[in-house]
This record gives structure tokens, sequence and C-alpha cells, in this order.
């Protein structure tokens, strides 16, 4: 007879063998006998239309309107995978399945959208919930102002969404949003008392000493202005404030003090040495806080005695030594060409940007990162850019110049370049398929220092004359680089613009410099240690420069080649 049970639970487990086993629901629907295609067709009917059913949500004294599936999507392939495993863990848990009629409830599997529970939940916070305010004090004059703290109520939102979704599952129709007492961190009572208590400590000047002798006499004013309240836990650390008080005493012991020095390289020949760091002594502000402060909380012994001790600066003889830059290991210069007074400023501006950059073993060096934004309030002045086949007006005009100076340095030590673009038309006085254009939010140089050892950048210039040299320890590369023929020729041509920003109707025609467009290409192998370390390509294809018609808004331009940016300033 016992042959027979097991033989008959054996026979059932192998008919619902990829099926669902009976008993199993998912949102209350039987899903047993079912294959997966079956099952996650009966689990998308039922559990899709519960979430675009309307749910009535209730949250403080008002009644909205929420679509579940706004909120939540099925996962359909989870919660099949959920249903065809219920019951098949063990054993037992399978012969119980399919011995009795013991229904097993999966709960389908529902993901979060981020992004419209945090507006939901904002919402819903809006109509029925009210932030916390803590108290503040301040001094005004030499008597304390507080501002009252006001309780809250908070939206518990882990139970909220999981209110939702049992409503979904359940089939139900109405949520409500439970508000909950939320209690500020600072109360009334302890801004209170955190005033009188600074009241307390400006009631009378405190007098401050220097190797005991008077050095400086803080009145009831000059205290209020330096009171700080400081948040600790849920109260108020009534003190002074640090850097106030140093600023307070430093004119006074400024005779006692030397200003730190720091470690800084300094270009002898090719050559590069570190000029050490010098400690400096300086008002020790730390002990001047609590010297202040305890003054300040006695009754009546309002004497501070403040001192001096040695202040590190901020860039070590040590930290220098370490980056092991010795000696140039590549220098590159190039010409301005014609350029205006104000091209020649903004290059050499960007290069006092550059200058003094240190790139670490391993690290990546942008342009636009290091120089950051050409803006007026930075100091850069109008220039020109390109744009298509066009020469515009620009902030910051000359910034291809740096970054193909750049570049080459990049290029003959060895670099990898991560990022070069060529300008859209050829210059001249740029070497041959050796150009880098960059603009802020648009093209940049990139490259990475792959050496041991890291890279110090200088730059110096002349009106006619940018150089940049790297130093570092030189690592015994030989590159080899060949330039292509110009392939490729393609006739000036007529280009057609389009200026959003123009005049509606407005035509007009740049007459262009009638130069021919070409491709080449630039090879470099780079050798080290007798090998190979790589092989680039630098590919520059420019376009030819012919008259360029600009077409404003309502015209009808044959075609648009490039579309102008709007104008700066």
């Amino acid at each position: 007879m016992l042959v027979l049970g097991f033989g008959a639970v054996y026979g059932r487990a192998v008919q619902f063998r990829g099926e669902v086993l009976p008993g199993t629901r998912v949102a209350g629907v039987e899903l047993g006998g079912l294959d997966r295609g079956e099952a996650s067709a009966a689990i998308q009917a039922v559990v899709a239309a519960r979430l675009s059913e309307p749910l009535r949500l209730h949250a403080g004294n008002t009644t909205s309107r929420l679509v579940p599936r706004e909120l939540f999507a099925l996962d359909l392939v989870s919660t099949t995978d959920a249903a065809l495993a219920a019951s098949r863990r063990t054993e037992p848990d399978r012969v119980a399945a399919l011995t009795t009629l013991r229904a097993r409830e999966v709960d389908p599997v529902l993901v979060e959208r981020p992004e419209a529970i945090a507006a939901f939940l904002d919402e819903v916070r809006a109509r029925g919930g009210t932030t916390p305010r803590s108290a503040e004090v301040e001094l005004s004059g030499l008597d304390a102002v507080v501002r009252p703290s006001r309780d809250g109520l908070r939206l518990d939102t882990p139970a909220l969404l999981e209110s939702i979704r049992a409503e979904v599952l359940d089939g139900g129709r109405e949520v409500f949003a439970q508000l909950q007492p939320a209690r500020p961190r600072h109360l009334t009572s302890d801004a209170r008392a955190a005033g009188e208590l600074a009241e307390s400590l400006v009631a009378s000047p405190v007098h401050v000493f220097f190797a005991g002798r008077p050095l400086r006499t803080l009145s009831q004013a000059e205290l209020a202005r330096l009171v700080s309240f400081d948040e600790r836990g849920s109260r108020f650390l009534v003190s002074f404030d640090a850097d106030r008080l140093g600023r307070v005493l430093d004119p006074a012991i400024g005779v006692h003090e030397r200003r730190a020095v720091n470690a800084r390289f300094e270009i002898v020949g090719k050559r590069v040495r570190v000029a050490p760091s010098v400690n400096g002594i300086g008002l020790d502000v730390e002990n001047a806080v609590a010297e202040v402060a305890a003054a300040a909380y006695s009754p009546d012994r309002r004497i501070a005695d403040v001192r001096v001790v040695e202040v590190a600066p901020e860039v070590v003889t040590q930290d220098l030594v370490a980056l092991g830059i010795r000696e140039r290991i590549s220098t590159f210069t190039t010409d301005m060409g014609v350029s205006s007074a104000n091209r020649i400023w903004n290059v050499q501006l960007m290069a006092d940007y550059i200058d003094g950059t240190i790139i670490e073993p391993g690290e990546v060096f942008s342009f636009n990162r290091v120089v950051g934004p050409r803006t007026v309030q930075r100091g850069f002045r109008e220039g020109q850019m390109i744009v298509g086949s066009l020469l515009l007006p620009s902030i910051g005009g000359g910034v291809c110049q740096t970054a193909t100076t750049l570049f080459n340095n990049a290029f003959e030590i060895g670099l990898p370049i991560m990022r070069r673009h060529n300008h859209s038309f050829y210059i001249s006085h740029y070497p041959m398929g050796r150009d880098a254009t960059v603009s802020w939010g648009g093209p940049d140089l990139v490259f990475r220092n792959d050496l041991d050892n890291a890279i110090l950048i200088k730059s110096s210039y002349t009106s006619a004359t940018l150089t940049f040299a790297f130093y570092g320890v030189d690592p015994g590369r030989k590159v080899v680089f060949s330039t292509s023929p110009q392939t490729n020729f393609r006739p000036p041509a007529t280009s057609y613009a389009y200026d959003p920003y123009a005049p509606t109707g407005l035509v007009r025609t740049s007459s262009g410099s009638n130069q021919s467009g070409f491709d080449v290409t630039v090879k470099r192998t780079v050798h080290e240690n007798g090998r190979v370390l790589r092989r680039d390509v630098f590919a520059s294809r420019y376009i030819p420069v012919g008259p360029t018609h600009v077409y404003g808004p309502g015209t009808q331009p044959p075609r648009v080649d490039f579309v102008l940016p709007p104008p700066e300033g």
C-alpha cells in the first residue's frame, strides 16, 4: 500500500514537471497545472489589471486618485519563477503540494519606479505633512534672539508604499497615508538656555595676554560677534568661532608671527631642484579659543593667555621630493601667427592656469578640467573661434594654440593620447596633422601619464611664441613619426550655415579664405627599452573653405552644413 502511495505521488510529480504545482496562487489566481507561458499570461492579466485600477489616497484632510502602475511595475519573469519554484524547495514540500489541497500564495514581484515614487511622496508630504522646525538662536548686539521650534507631521513612507502594494494584491480601493508626530531636533527651551549662556559670556570684556603682557582687550561687542552656536546632538554648544577669533587677534600678534613657506620646484637650466619648505610661527588658534572661552565662562578672572606655535606649510619638502621630478623630458614651442592683443592675452592666461600642473603616474590630464571655463569673470577676453568654415568672435579665443602646444609635448614624449581633435580647417602655423582643438563643453584634449614618475608642466611665452616644457625622469624613449602626403583634396566650396539668433529673414555671406580641404595622417611609433611600446595613428580631415552663406530664421537655406552657437556676452 505504501509503495502504491509513493507511486501515485511520483506519477503526479511527473505529470506536473515543468508546470506550476497544484494550490499555487498569485494575487488569488490558481496557477496549478499551467506551464511557464500559461502562468506568465495569467499573472500578467490579473496583476496588470490591478496595477491599472485607481486607488483613493487619503492624506491629511485631502483625498486624491492614485494609479499604482505609475509607481510600480510587474517583474513578470521573477514572479513566474517564484510561482514555478513554490513548494519545490525540499522533497517534503513537493510531497505535501502533490498530496494536499493546501493553497500557497506567491506575492507578485513589484519593482519600484524611483523617480515617480520620489515625486509622489513629495506631493503627499506637501498635502498632509509638515516639516518640524528646530529652534534657532543668535545674538543681536548683546541680546539673544530665539526663533521657537515647531512640531511637525512626518509621513511614514515605508508604511504607505507597503499599503499600496497590499491593496494591489488584495484588490482593495483605499489607501491611508499615516502621518506621525515629528519632534524637531532643537526645542525652544534648548535655544533659550543657549541664548542665556551666550549673554553671560559677553557680559564684560576679556583681556588677552601674550608672554605675560597685555596684547588686546576683546570688548563685549567683539565677543558677541565671535560667539558661535554649534549643534551637538539635541543641544547647542556655545563657544567662539576659531577663524573669526584668529582674524581679530592676528594684527595684534603679527610681530611675533612668521609665514610658512611651501616647498616649490625651481628650474635651473634643464634640471629641477626642490626649494625646501620652511615652517612658520603663528597664533595657536585652538588654544586661543579655549583660553577666551575659559575667561568668558569665568565670573571674575576674565583673562586669556594666548601663545604661538609652529605652523606647517601646505606643501612640505618630502611631498615634492617623492614625486621624483628631476629634469626636462620634453619641450615644444608654437608660433602665435597673426594674433590680436586679446588672443595673445588669452593664450598667456591659459598658460598661467596650466603652469605648475603636476600629473602623477597613471593620472589623466584633461585640458578642460585644468584650464576651466573661459569666461570674462575668469579674466578671458574676446578672441575668435572656428565654427565650421567661419571664424567667429568668442570669449577665450586662442585656446587651440595652447592645446596644440600641449598635444605636441605629450606626442613627443610618447604619452598615450586619449582624446584629440583637429581643427575643422587647416592652420598653416601649426605642425601638419598635429594640431588640437578644444572647446568648453565640447572637444577636449586628454592624455595620460604612463611614466613611472610624475610630470611637472611649466609654461613660458612671448608675444610671438608659446612654450610648454615637461619635467620628470627621462624614460629613454625614442619616438618616430611620419606625416603622410596630403590626400583627398577638396576644392573650396560654398557652405551653408544656419544662425538661429540672427534677425528674421537675414542672409549674409562670408567670403572665406578660398582654402582647399584635404586629409593627412600622422603615424607615431614609441620605442622603450628596445621594444615597441605603442603605435598610434592620428588622422586629420580638414574641410575646404569657400564662401559661407549664413541664413537666419524664416529663410530657406538649400542645406545646413553647421549651426552657429549663441552669441557670447
